[in-house]
């Protein structure tokens, strides 16, 4: 059973689980975006940083030598690799999170389907009443609009 007096079938028990569990995913993912964006942009500054500091100013523009001490700052060499890491994990987190969205949206839209009603009232329209508000109050998740 969804809700306390909700009865539908199994399979529609399964996919209704199923579009909270998608929900879920695609919250936690949602919610790991700024953190992520906040801790690059972080680094990325405090590379800025340390590169103008430590790097630019004392080379005096001469290249080669801009290498040489970017190269001897293991502190620096180690940010820049973690900004880097950070960014690639940054946005292969974002394509999974507009995957996870993706697969949410097409399981609601075949709830949708799935659960169609008429206007009138009778017990399949209120079973689905009682569905579409359990789902919104509990999880959030629209079953009433496709868009």
């Amino acid at each position: 059973m969804i809700g306390p007096t909700i009865n539908v079938s199994d399979d529609t028990e399964v996919m209704l689980k199923e579009l909270q569990e998608r929900k879920m995913k695609w919250d936690n993912m949602k919610k790991m975006q700024p953190i992520l964006s906040i801790a690059t942009g972080a680094i990325l500054l405090i590379v800025i940083y340390m590169l103008y500091r430590q790097v630019i100013v004392r080379s005096g523009g001469n290249a080669i030598m801009v290498l040489d001490l970017l190269i001897s700052n293991k502190l620096l060499c180690g940010l820049l690799l973690a900004c880097i890491t950070l960014f690639l994990y940054a946005s292969n987190r974002s394509r999974e999170t507009e995957k996870a969205k993706s697969k949410y949206e097409d399981l609601r839209i075949e709830a949708i389907e799935r659960l169609e009603a008429s206007w009138l009232k009778d017990v399949k329209s209120e079973a689905r009443d009682q569905i579409s508000s359990f789902l919104s109050k509990e999880h959030d998740i629209n079953i009433v609009y496709k868009n």
